[in-house]
């Protein structure tokens, strides 16, 4: 399996109110993490307009692996990359980072489709969304 090279990182930082009572940070808040980086991907890559346009991209399917507490003191990063682009839809693959000791917390698997606001039907991916992805990725996908 090939490893993932990671372009794109947003830093976060981690809330008070984040932290559950066990003294780290609450598995929902994590994924709240992830949807901040994916965000910040979607904009800085394809353009801050990429969801208010009429075509835009939805979240279809996520799967999150948490794999070691972040806490308060943690300094933390969302690394993401889109790792596959099909006709209709892409792969993005996610990690959360702890900077001091470069430690994976967690990784979240998402795939995003192509889909019309107005008519609320899905659309193949833009051929200009494709071309930037793959200039920004380095690769043909």
């Amino acid at each position: 399996m090939k490893e993932t090279i990671y372009k794109h990182s947003t830093p976060v930082q981690i809330r008070f109110n984040d932290i559950d009572g066990l003294g780290h940070v609450n598995n929902t808040i994590i994924q709240e993490y992830f949807d901040l980086g994916r965000m910040y991907y979607m904009t800085e890559v394809l353009g801050k307009t990429i969801f208010a346009n009429e075509e835009t991209l939805i979240v279809v399917n996520i799967n999150t692996d948490f794999l070691t507490p972040i806490y308060l003191k943690d300094t933390i990063e969302v690394k993401t990359a889109i790792v596959g682009l099909g006709t209709k839809s892409l792969k993005m693959e996610q990690q959360v980072v702890c900077n001091a000791t470069q430690t994976v917390k967690a990784t979240c698997s998402s795939v995003m489709v192509g889909f019309n606001k107005t008519t609320e039907e899905g659309l193949e991916l833009l051929p200009e969304w494709r071309k930037t992805i793959s200039q920004y990725e380095g690769k043909d996908f």
